[in-house]
């Protein structure tokens, strides 16, 4: 079975599970660990460690928050393990896009446009872009 573990700073970690859990249903694969719980990178950590004693055999997806940062930096060791993966720049997209993914499909094999997803769903906007996307509307119009 695939599990996800999102670990973030503050309470991030928390709040996406709230999230998917709002969109998709309580889902007992998705656990969460961000360090205004935890207190540590290495406390989160030897959760995780813990979590994959007692269920050696699933396949873990660690979700951090952002490449680099200090709870990253912790649960990258845990790569070396045949059976986990982590992503970094955990967003909303990516998280629900890995927690739909069927357990038999292959995490390498979908990465890449779980990646691009998430990538795609980051906009910048404001009143001059807006402006220039209705000149746009207005030059392609059917008229």
């Amino acid at each position: 079975m695939r599990k996800l573990i999102l670990a973030s700073h503050g309470s991030l970690a928390e709040g996406m599970k709230s999230a998917v859990s709002m969109i998709l249903g309580d889902t007992a694969e998705v656990s969460a660990f961000g360090l205004d719980t935890w207190g540590t990178p290495q406390a989160v950590l030897g959760k995780v460690r813990e979590m994959m004693e007692q269920e050696p055999e699933d396949e873990y997806v660690l979700l951090c928050d952002i490449k680099g940062g200090s709870v990253y930096n912790a649960m990258i060791e845990l790569c070396m393990e045949p059976n986990v993966s982590i992503i970094s720049g955990m967003n909303l997209g990516v998280v629900l896009g890995t927690a739909l993914l069927p357990q038999e499909a292959v995490l390498s094999d979908e990465i890449e446009d779980l990646i691009e997803e998430g990538r795609q769903g980051i906009q910048f906007c404001n009143a001059s872009v807006m402006k220039k996307l209705k000149e746009k509307e207005s030059e392609d119009g059917l008229w």
